[in-house]
Formats: structure tokens, C-alpha cells, sequence
């Protein structure tokens, strides 16, 4: 009766933190839209010079941090890891202005009446494709060089330029499927993030660079594999050779031709200061009606965070699976006391518990992994094993260590074996310290799957990014994101609580408890 009650406690405990997320969340954004509407809604009078001491946001990767720095030494520079996020920043007063190419202003006001632009351009720069440093890559470029050539001649990247580029969004489809692959297959890297070079719409991969890649695959026979990371995560990629080419509106640099291949410019490109104009929107609950439909209702967007979870959750039962039998059988052999053993597993836990899983995950992907056609689930999956696999063996290690020995003694005395001692009495009783402490590791691994993103794995969390990179909304994606992750982790400690319970002699049916010698 008493277990009964503390259920529905918790269970009513679980429905008011739900509600009061959900109540905090909309007082936040009702404030914050206030404050935007309160704004006259005028056009900024403002000129670069005012934004000598302002806070300016850029996107990390890009080469405008570079070129804000050196137009504006004395302003504090924001990084900010996409595009959508400088756009809410902005709105929210976080950040005075951004520094922006003019393309990506032409399409983000289509979405963000509020944005408005200082008509002098900070600085001029070159858009370009990028390819790895290697003989196939000189190959490539010699083919995209032609083929722009050809483009520029006739006028289709005019007519590209229009469509991608105009007042509306584009109703274009690129079909993939008329692609031959005679010559083998190209591998693109691109950031879904990057509108109007290469976003996603209806679930499908488009924009300006998107088609040129297809009218190039096309041209010359190849078959072409899409895979999206940040943006940052795009030139160390073709460095590294992970990738054959890269284009998302890439400016060109010295600083970037010291390490890839790039093809003759395409675009000319102004860099931009875009500032906030604060034009009215609607009443509040109007934006939060209208938010809803942009983040689940259009484009069927509920099926990419449908998709996002199914990744989060094979990437969580893969590397759980993994790892807990990586660290159980490191345990198992470390058990003979060899120092050759034991000597590889204590490097082996030093030299995962003094990396971020960040960063152990871009070294198996663009490094380990880096010319292996491996998918980025798989090494995500592997990277999360080798830590869950660090974390069973040390805490195993730990738990048996304090189980009495006078248990492995009593037991071989009544004529167990060592080996039916360790699992039949000394384990099970270890158990009991350890199982908590893995139901804590496996729901903390659930959320350190959010930043499988880095690797070209779409999970959760990249979903919401992209779909923000869309909508320009903060609210709803983020808040659907924690509230899956919440009830993601509930569910899987409710699991792990319930297989705990076998090991807990007071919670286990009296037919499961080990009665005597039983050989």
C-alpha cells in the first residue's frame, strides 16, 4: 500500500514539473516577445561605425569572426554554432548585430520581418566549392572548374541565383534518383543549416549548392552520397580525406587554401552587419499558434523528430549493450591478476575518463574512421561503448572489491568453484552498489548522445537544430527536445530500476533467493 502511494506521488510530481516547464517556458517567451513588440518598428538609421564597441555575434567556422576582428577591434565577438541561433540572439538583445553574407539575409527576412541590414558592406569575398588536397581532389576541381564554366556560359547559375535566392521560398525538388554512379561515388559533406546553400525541406536536402552538386554528379556520372554536419565540421572533414567535397556557401581564404582545394569562385559575396529593425509580429499567442505549425505541423516535421528519437535511442541501446560487455569482460580477464593486462585496462580508463566524449568522437570519425565507409551511427555508437565500457570495468572493479572476502572463502570451503563462487555469490552482491550507479551512467549517456551531431549523425538534438535553422523559433523546438529527452530518461531508469530489483533480496520473490549448495 505504501509502495502504491509513492507511485501516484510520483507520477502527480512528474505531470507538475511537465506543466511547469511548459508555464515557465511560455512567461519567458511572452516576456520576450513584449519586449520585441514594445520596439517602434522603425528602420535602423545606424551605420557601421556605431558598432565600434558593440557586441557582435558571428557563426563559428566562418571566416567572419576574422573579418569582424579586424573591421571592429574593439567589439566583444559572440561565436554562435548556426545561423539560427545569431537570428535569436539578436531578437532576444543578446547581440547588437551579426556579420552575415548578404544571401543569407535575403532568405532569413522572408521568415524575420524584423531584420534589416547597414547598406555598407563590411567586406567582399568569394563563394567556392572545396576538395581534398590529393590527386582525386585535383581531379574534381578540374571537373567542377569546367562545369561553372559552362553554368556561367549559359546562364544557369543566373537562373540558380534567382530561384534560390528571390523574395520567395523556392518550390523546387531535386530528384537524385536520374544520378548513374558509372563513376563511382562523390562524398559531400554539406550543413543542413547554411539556407540558401543547403537547408532541408519536406525531409529532403536542398538548395543553391545542393543542385550545382547534382548537376555535377550528373554531368560526370557520379553517384552522390549527402552527409550533414556543422559547419565547423566541414573543412577538417575534407582535410582529413573523410569527405571528397564540401559546399554550403564556403567562403574562400589563404587561410583555408593552405589546407583544401577550392574551385574557381561562384558567387561574390558582400559580408554584412544585420541589426534588428523591430517590426511588430502578431499577438503572443498567434507567434506561439504559429510556432507549433512551423515546428511539427509543416512539412511533417514531427517525422524528422520521430526519426531524431529512433537515432537517439539505437545509438543509447547499441553503445549500452556494447560497452557493459566491453567492461564485464575486462573485468573477467583482469580477474587472473596479470600486469599485462591490468596495465591495458588502466591506461585504457585513464585515457577515456581524461577525453570529452566530443572529442573522442571526432578523433574515431576524422581520424580512426576517417577513409572507412563507415556510417557516423556506428562510431558514435563505438565511442559511447568505449566509455560505457571505462565506466562497468572501474565500478566493477570497485563493487566486487568490496564484497567481504570471507564470502569467496565460506564458498569455495562448501566446494564452489572459483568460478561459481564470483557469479553465484560474490556478484550478486556487488550488484547492489553497482546497479544504481550504472542506471545513473546509461541515463546520463541518453543525453550525451545530443552531440552526435559534430559526426554527421542526425539524432534528436541536430532535428532541432535544423528545424530552428528553418523556422527561426526557439521555443518550441528546444522545449519538445527536453521534454523528450526527460521522459526518454524516465522511461530507460524505470527499466533499469525494475532489473535492479533482482538483485535486491528484500524487493525479490522468495523462488529466486539461493537456497543452499547448488553445484
Amino acid at each position: 500500500m505504501e509502495n502504491s502511494k509513492i507511485s501516484v506521488f510520483r507520477k502527480k510530481l512528474i505531470l507538475f514539473a511537465l506543466a511547469a516547464i511548459f508555464v515557465i517556458s511560455a512567461c519567458f517567451i511572452a516576456v520576450s516577445s513584449k519586449e520585441v513588440l514594445a520596439d517602434d518598428g522603425t528602420a535602423s538609421q545606424q551605420t557601421l561605425d556605431d558598432f565600434e564597441h558593440a557586441v557582435i555575434g558571428v557563426q563559428t567556422g566562418t571566416t567572419h569572426e576574422a573579418i569582424a576582428k579586424e573591421r571592429f577591434p574593439d567589439a566583444e565577438i559572440k561565436n554562435y554554432t548556426s545561423s539560427s541561433d545569431l537570428v535569436l540572439s539578436l531578437q532576444q538583445g543578446k547581440i547588437d548585430g551579426f556579420v552575415k553574407n548578404i544571401f543569407f539575409y535575403a532568405v532569413a527576412k522572408r521568415d524575420v520581418a524584423g531584420l534589416e541590414v547597414i547598406p555598407e558592406a563590411i567586406e567582399s569575398t568569394q563563394k567556392g566549392i572545396a576538395f581534398n588536397k590529393s590527386e582525386r581532389g585535383e581531379e574534381l576541381k578540374a571537373q567542377m572548374d569546367e562545369l561553372l564554366a559552362e553554368l556561367q556560359a549559359d546562364g544557369t547559375l543566373d537562373e540558380m541565383y534567382d530561384v534560390w535566392m528571390g523574395e520567395t521560398e523556392p518550390d523546387v525538388t531535386l530528384d537524385f534518383s536520374t544520378l548513374t554512379g558509372e563513376n563511382g561515388t562523390i562524398k559531400y559533406v554539406m550543413c543542413a543549416e547554411q539556407k540558401p546553400f543547403s537547408y532541408m525541406k519536406d525531409g529532403e536536402y536542398v538548395g543553391y549548392d545542393v543542385e550545382l552538386m547534382l548537376r555535377f554528379c550528373e554531368k560526370y556520372g557520379y553517384e552522390l552520397q549527402i552527409e550533414n554536419v556543422s559547419f565547423s565540421s566541414m573543412v577538417p572533414g575534407i582535410v582529413s580525406g573523410k569527405y571528397d567535397v564540401a559546399a554550403a556557401g564556403i567562403d574562400i581564404s589563404p587561410e583555408r587554401a593552405e589546407s583544401v582545394l577550392f574551385s574557381e569562385p561562384y558567387l561574390e559575396n558582400e559580408v554584412v552587419m544585420v541589426v534588428w529593425g523591430g517590426e511588430s509580429g502578431g499577438s503572443f499567442w498567434d507567434s506561439l499558434k504559429d510556432g507549433f505549425e512551423k515546428t511539427f505541423i509543416r512539412e511533417n516535421r514531427w517525422q524528422l523528430i520521430l526519426d531524431g528519437i529512433g537515432t537517439t535511442l539505437l545509438i543509447t541501446a547499441l553503445s549500452a549493450a556494447a560497452g557493459t560487455a566491453l567492461g564485464f569482460g575486462l573485468y573477467l580477464l583482469s580477474r587472473g591478476g596479470k600486469k599485462l593486462i591490468l596495465g591495458i585496462c588502466a591506461v585504457y580508463t585513464r585515457i577515456i575518463a581524461g577525453l570529452p566524449a566530443v572529442v573522442l568522437l571526432m578523433i574515431l570519425f576524422y581520424v580512426v574512421f576517417a577513409r572507412a565507409a563507415i556510417d557516423g551511427v556506428w562510431v558514435a555508437s563505438i565511442g559511447f561503448a568505449l566509455i560505457t565500457g571505462a565506466f562497468v570495468y572501474k565500478n566493477l572493479a570497485l563493487t566486487v572489491s568490496g564484497v567481504d572476502k570471507g564470502q569467496t572463502e565460506g564458498a569455495l570451503a562448501l566446494g564452489y568453484t572459483d568460478k561459481l563462487a564470483f557469479f553465484k555469490i560474490v556478484l550478486p552482491q556487488a550488484m547492489r552498489q553497482f546497479m544504481p550507479a550504472y542506471q545513473g551512467e546509461i541515463v546520463s549517456l541518453v543525453k550525451s548522445t545530443a552531440i552526435v551531431g559534430y559526426i554527421a549523425v542526425e539524432d534528436l538534438t541536430k532535428v532541432s537544430d535544423i528545424i530552428r535553422s528553418n523556422t527561426y523559433e526557439a521555443f518550441f523546438p528546444l522545449i519538445a527536445t527536453a521534454i523528450i529527452y526527460f521522459l526518454l530518461t524516465w522511461i530507460i531508469a524505470l527499466v533499469i530500476g525494475r532489473i535492479d530489483m533482482r538483485f535486491d533480496w528484500k524487493r525479490r520473490k522468495k523462488s529466486n533467493i539461493l537456497k543452499g549448495v547448488k553445484l
